[in-house]
């Protein structure tokens, strides 16, 4: 069987420093005309985008099971679970646990009879980036004193950072900032610009939603700017907290926790005031030796980086000065985080608030962390999007899924000594694809998408195809018995690379998603 023909669009756009905007949404695609007994069999698009049916109210609940000595577990099965949503029970319709130990690294998946990749020919697996951590420093509510010892911890703990790690720096003010990297100077150097936002520190002493509101957008940034991270996600949150009691930003917390839950990035927060007291308790005081509320209502604060923890499956490290332990936790995610989806009956689009609780049976000696609630949309998310987001999430992710039988084989040529094809070649056995009969023929259609990434895992550039299938059955029964080549090729720079294939067809509605990695020499 001949290949295809090379055909392909741009996907995404270059990935800025701050954020990563997402890609357009593809076009709805056009109704399929019945076809004629001289129809082709198979049409590649640039543009037309599978339809996949979703939940369109499906809510995620990150969980992770923790045994009497801290310790999560992951035995745990779907029939252990119990879900309710506002005190009624939920059936569990979606379940998976993420195991987040690490990976081995990416090894060689040669084509026979194509020249070798780089790291087929020194013999070596290539080291790629497998964990990613965002630190975000509070330096609008932060004191200068406790901002002066976070900062000597934390260059003490990204000195410790291991080769399959990426680490940026980012702030609450927006200033200074550093994308993800393994320089240990540029990361010193970053830390050594942190200084307390003086303006924002007299803002945050008088009050105001617009502060708080910025603090949550730079949150909601940060995390949005994760999903580009192809590997495991973390966002270490370091403040002494601010307020968000009031109902006005339940909303923006509540987007936060999907946008995490989404991209599977953990968020934690390590609280910088330390091992804090109150001064009423002082007896030499006239007056004191008394709990005062100032120690309920800087309590109050640390809610917001307790809340996005429990939601997102993260830690949240408090009450302790010792921030080398604390950053020692909160960088290393959960052994086994469940997830469990649930779609809500008769939901209605009126955004009140709905408490969730999450039991397991039996009942043991097992201490759960889970989401605590979310709001219900004021508006039906449209499918399309949905659909969308999903395949976008896949691309970003280092998971290997199997659900379709597919296989990623990569090359290059080097032109010049400044620059290289990078061919990706994608091979679908499409006699194994589930088809829906109508007009005589097989019909399914199956979007492919290939990203490159640089070896800090910044994304470069992609293709994104859609295979619109209508095979006569004599085709499907003896053609088809090889795979069906699809060969993308991109202009690229020596260097290291990550190359990343997500397959998804909208008859069976399954999912396979695959990993490359090329070396090009200088």
């Amino acid at each position: 069987m001949k290949t295809l023909p090379l055909v392909g669009c741009l996907l995404l756009s270059m990935m800025r420093a701050q954020t990563v905007p997402p890609p357009a949404a593809a076009p709805p695609p056009p109704q399929q005309a019945p076809a004629s007994p001289n129809a082709p069999e198979m049409n590649t698009h640039e543009e037309t985008a599978a339809s996949f049916k979703s939940h369109v109210n499906l809510v995620m609940v990150p969980v992770v099971a923790r045994n009497v000595h801290g310790v999560a577990v992951g035995n745990l099965a779907k029939e252990n679970f119990q879900l309710f949503d506002k005190g009624k029970p939920q059936e569990i319709t979606r379940f998976s646990v993420e195991k987040t130990d690490s990976k081995p690294p990416i090894g060689t998946n040669a084509t026979p009879g194509m020249p070798p990749s780089a790291e087929e020919g020194n013999g070596h697996p290539m080291v790629v980036p497998e964990r990613f951590v965002a630190y975000l420093f509070d330096d609008v509510h932060l004191a200068p004193g406790d901002l002066s010892r976070i900062r000597e911890a934390a260059e003490r703990h990204l000195a410790l950072l291991k080769p399959t790690d990426r680490a940026a720096i980012f702030t609450m003010s927006g200033t200074p900032t550093l994308d993800f990297t393994d320089d240990q100077a540029r990361l010193r150097d970053a830390l050594l610009r942190l200084r307390p936002n003086i303006m924002a520190r007299v803002g945050a002493m008088t009050g105001g939603d617009t502060l708080t509101f910025g603090s949550l957008d730079a949150i909601k940034n940060v995390v949005q700017h994760m999903a580009g991270a192809p590997g495991q996600r973390t966002v270490v949150v370091v403040s002494p907290g601010f307020f968000t009691i009031d109902p006005l930003f339940f909303p923006e917390k509540t987007e936060i926790l999907d946008l995490a839950i989404r991209a599977s990035v953990i968020i934690s927060g390590l609280d910088a005031r330390g091992l804090y007291t109150d001064p009423a308790l002082d007896v030499s005081r006239p007056g004191g030796g008394r709990l005062g509320s100032s120690l309920m209502r800087e309590s109050m604060r640390s809610d917001i980086l307790a809340e996005m923890a429990a939601g997102t499956g993260g830690t949240f490290f408090q009450n302790s000065n010792d921030y080398d332990e604390g950053f020692k936790r909160l960088a290393a995610t959960p052994e086994y985080v469940y997830l469990l989806g649930f779609t809500p009956q008769n939901l209605k689009n009126d955004g009140s608030f709905h408490a969730l609780r999450v039991t397991v049976k039996p009942p043991g000696d097992l201490t759960l962390q889970a989401r605590r609630g979310y709001y219900a949309p004021k508006r039906s998310e449209d499918p399309e999007e949905t659909a969308r987001q999903e395949i976008e999430a896949a691309l970003y992710s280092r998971e290997e899924l199997q659900e379709l039988p597919i296989e990623l084989h990569t090359q290059f040529f080097k032109a010049n000594p400044q620059s290289a094809k990078l061919t990706a070649l994608v091979r679908l056995n499409l006699k194994q694809f589930k088809y829906r009969k109508a007009d005589g023929r097989n019909n399914n259609v199956v979007t492919l998408v290939i990203g490159i990434f640089d070896r800090d895992g910044h994304y470069l550039q992609g293709v994104k195809k859609t295979l619109e299938l209508r095979l006569k059955d004599e085709t499907l029964a003896s053609r088809l018995g090889q795979p069906a080549g699809i060969r993308s090729t991109f202009d690229v720079a020596p260097g290291a690379y990550l190359v990343r294939l997500v397959v998804r067809d909208a008859e069976g509605q399954l999912m396979s998603a695959t990993n490359g990695a090329v070396q090009i020499p200088y």
